[in-house]
């Protein structure tokens, strides 16, 4: 049974290690999910304060 115990504890370590590593990766997206979001926000807004000046108007650039 022990001898058992011990053939089965690499296969644990590496599903832990896996899953481990499935929820960094899980954070990450989420978190740059967040950031596009964002910035997407800023480009939707920038944009319709675009739309809204009048078609001859001076372009500044950046």
């Amino acid at each position: 049974m022990m001898r058992r115990a011990l053939r089965l504890l690499p296969a644990l370590v590496l599903l832990l290690s896996v899953a481990a590593c499935q929820q960094d990766f899980d954070s990450q997206y989420a978190e740059t999910e967040k950031k596009i979001q964002a910035a997407e926000g800023k480009i939707d807004a920038q944009m319709a304060k675009e739309a809204k000046r009048e078609p001859g108007a001076h372009v500044k650039s950046h």
